[in-house]
């Protein structure tokens, strides 16, 4: 999670029958209208009409977002939960008098959206096998390779993504706000009173970010915050346990290091790196947009973390400007893990920022790593034009752009990284850039990359582009500053509910 971006869109996509309507519901929970990031910057020939006969044309679709805005501005629940099944990760409650809309570039901010949709097991289990089916056969006719279909025995079973899974782990003995942990010193055994909250720094749907320091080994720390009740309301477990999951086993220079995770009868903590310089969001909306050389920088050190991730066939899914955040050093740190997951095969979960979903998943088809990297073509096209290649008002429309394929160039791009764009903007993730047999070594051979030492890249040997103004660890001059007197206690829940966190 971004230290200052922590909310999401929530998009379920519901099936229906043929001939039927699709209604689009929106809000930022306090009925102000935003204005749009992008509405000064894109032509206004930019609408274009997609061919989305794929799935769309038999599918009624209901979207309910979950508006949140980054750096500094709280962010509201329009779409909430009562089902009964708090692990359930579907949720859906209408609010037809609510507006959606893009941030102006001048609050340097930007509505964070994420979408999540979960198919019934009941539904996979008449479906999976036709559609497996039908995406071997596409496969089979493509020129490219899966990267995933070479080194998976075609054999496993598709993956059910509905939010609810994650690995068995072992019950923690040790009491619920302290617990020991392996140091590169020997053993230390953590509690809470170890860290002294000093500020906030990020707030979300269910919880904050704030700077502590440790006062032990007095390093300067970012702890997230979740309330409990919030998470099993939202339908998150899953969700936030595979994020604790997932960080607790990785360790690379350009992602975020969990130190250490607990909890108590109210909230979920976990205890971060804390990266002071903030977010590459920011300084990409104070630019305007990067260059060439200042691009081809962070998105050398972004291959360098996903081709790691990958290894340990990790698919990150949130790939997009408001996770990447700059260190004091210049590099990079990738943030946010809440739908990263652990895939066996590939999984069905309709989530990610909607410009920067790629079609395999908006088709429901079934995704895997290969998302990453359509992700990345449309982080470097970002990067170099100041907006995403697929922009709409309305995430349907983002998602019709996406489909079509469509994209408009700048005429005073960088020709060769106008081709490692059009290369991961595939639709046929058989032939994406990243996805095909060499994997992510097809990518760092792209002429856009021919001058890095990709050992240089991994050793953070490359001079930063942009240094933060940072004038010790502990600095949080690039973050918004919020108001604690806000913040509630959270309510303790019951034993019955605590055991959804026995192993966290």
């Amino acid at each position: 999670m971004s230290t200052a971006t922590c909310a999401r869109f929530c998009t379920p996509l519901s099936s229906g029958t043929a001939g039927s309507t699709s209604k689009l519901t929106t809000g930022n929970g306090s009925g102000n209208t935003m204005t749009s990031a992008y509405k000064k910057k894109i032509p206004s020939n930019n609408s274009t009409t997609a061919n989305t006969a794929n799935d769309s044309s038999n599918t009624e679709t209901t979207f309910t977002f979950k508006l949140g805005r980054s750096n500094g501005r709280s962010s509201s629940n329009v779409a909430s939960s009562e089902s009964s099944d708090p692990l359930e990760s579907d949720y859906s409650e209408e609010d037809p008098e609510q507006e959606q809309q893009r941030p102006d570039p001048t609050t340097n901010s930007r509505s964070s959206s994420t979408a999540t949709t979960t198919t019934s097991s009941a539904d996979h289990d008449n479906d999976v096998d036709e559609e497996d089916e039908e995406d071997d056969e596409d496969e089979e006719e493509g020129n490219g390779r899966d990267a995933d279909d070479a080194t998976h025995d075609s054999s496993e079973s598709i993956e059910e993504d509905d939010g609810n899974e994650t690995d068995d782990e072992e019950d923690d003995d040790e009491s619920e706000e302290s617990s020991s942990v392996q140091t590169a010193k020997g053993v230390r055994k953590y509690h809470l009173d170890d860290y002294q909250i000093i500020k906030t720094v990020g707030t979300g749907t269910f919880g904050r970010v704030c700077l502590c320091r440790d006062r032990i080994s007095e390093k300067y720390c970012a702890m997230k915050i979740l309330a409990m009740t919030e998470v099993i309301r939202l339908k998150q477990i899953e969700h936030v346990k595979n994020e604790r999951n997932i960080l607790r086993e990785i360790r690379h220079p350009f992602v975020i290091s969990l130190e250490w995770s607990t909890k108590d009868d109210s909230n979920l903590y976990m205890i971060f790196d804390y990266v002071c310089g903030g977010e590459l969001f920011t300084y990409l909306r104070n630019a305007g947009k990067f260059t060439s050389q200042t691009s081809n920088f962070y998105a050398a050190e972004i291959v360098s973390a996903l081709e790691y991730l990958h290894s340990l066939q990790i698919v990150y899914r949130d790939l997009k400007p408001e996770n990447l955040l700059i260190n004091r050093d210049g590099h990079l740190k990738i943030t946010d893990f809440g739908f990263a997951k652990k895939l066996r095969d590939r999984t069905w979960t309709l989530c990610g920022t909607p410009e920067y979903i790629a079609p395999e998943i908006i088709q429901s088809k079934g995704h895997n790593k290969a998302v990453d990297w359509w992700a990345l073509g449309v982080l470097i096209y970002e990067m170099l034009v100041g907006y995403p290649p697929f922009y709409d008002e309305q995430p349907f429309g983002i998602y019709e752009k996406i489909l079509s394929g469509k994209i408009e160039w700048e005429r005073h791009m960088d020709p060769i990284a106008k081709d490692l764009i059009k290369k991961l903007l595939v639709n046929d993730r058989t032939k994406r850039l990243g996805n095909m047999k060499n994997g992510a070594d097809d990518v760092k051979r792209h002429r856009w990359f021919k001058h890095l030492n990709w050992n240089d890249v991994y050793s953070k040997k490359l001079k930063p582009p942009i240094l933060p103004d940072v004038h010790h660890d502990g600095d949080t001059k690039n973050f918004d500053d919020y108001p604690e007197k806000d913040w509630k206690p959270a309510k303790a829940v019951d034993q019955r509910d605590l055991q959804y966190f026995n192993d966290f």
